[in-house]
């Protein structure tokens, strides 16, 4: 990564970029809001002081131009963390989201802040995730290619869990992983998450780093009036 990135907190410290054969590559999942995404009305913004981190983040110049910071805000995002594919029922419950993600042709690394309608709803937001890695653990992709998923619960926040994704023909990993966070704080998830190319099976241990940011936002949205 260019050195101008290296040292930046949280989710951002290191972008890899790997450059497997075109045909081995995996698709990366969507992450930019879309037309089709259900959400719910009326809309809430984020509070500025909440997403200001981020915003500033994203002004850090980037020296390799393949590599760009990509912004979205608003509840009409893509499902992320759905190994069973498509939309969730709760996602029609979201009424704001904030993301910010670091781009390449081969990986993406993001955090993203979803708010829901309620507490109940958020609740259900990650129950369907847990539902989900276990229902789906083993996700047949087609063409004798399949994704394995991987997941772990931890004490974060009101309820949190570590997931991580390899695909796989048979017994012979695949390049395309995807591994992060998953937390919930009141009516709010946040996940940090990437997802790319290798071929390597992700374990919750790597995942640490994640879990390591998440506490401390965790904290603030325990203390956040719009979040309860």
């Amino acid at each position: 990564m260019a050195a101008s990135v290296i040292g930046v907190s949280g989710v951002f410290i290191v972008l890899g970029i790997l450059n497997p054969a075109v045909a081995e590559r995996a698709a990366l999942p969507p992450i930019m809001p879309t037309a089709d995404a259900p959400y719910a009305e009326p809309r809430f913004e984020i509070p500025a002081a909440f997403t200001a981190e981020d915003d500033a983040r994203a002004k850090i110049p980037l020296s390799q131009p393949e590599v760009h910071w990509a912004f979205a805000d608003g509840p009409n995002l893509p499902p992320l963390v759905s190994p069973c594919g498509g939309y969730l029922p709760s996602d029609a419950e979201r009424v704001g989201a904030h993301q910010l993600a670091l781009v390449s042709p081969n990986t993406v690394k993001l955090r993203r802040i979803v708010v829901y309608r309620n507490v109940n709803a958020a609740r259900q937001a990650i129950g369907e995730r847990r539902a989900a890695v276990q229902g789906c653990a083993r996700h047949d992709d087609g063409n004798g290619i399949a994704t394995v998923w991987i997941w772990q619960p931890l004490q974060i926040g009101d309820e949190a869990m570590a997931v991580g994704s390899q695909r796989y023909r048979g017994s012979k990993s695949l390049s395309g992983h995807q591994r992060g966070v998953v937390m919930r704080q009141g009516r709010t998830l946040v996940t940090y998450f990437d997802s790319g190319q290798s071929d390597i099976p992700p374990t919750i241990a790597e995942i640490g780093p994640y879990a390591t940011v998440a506490k401390s936002v965790a904290t603030t949205l325990a203390s956040a009036p719009w979040n309860h």
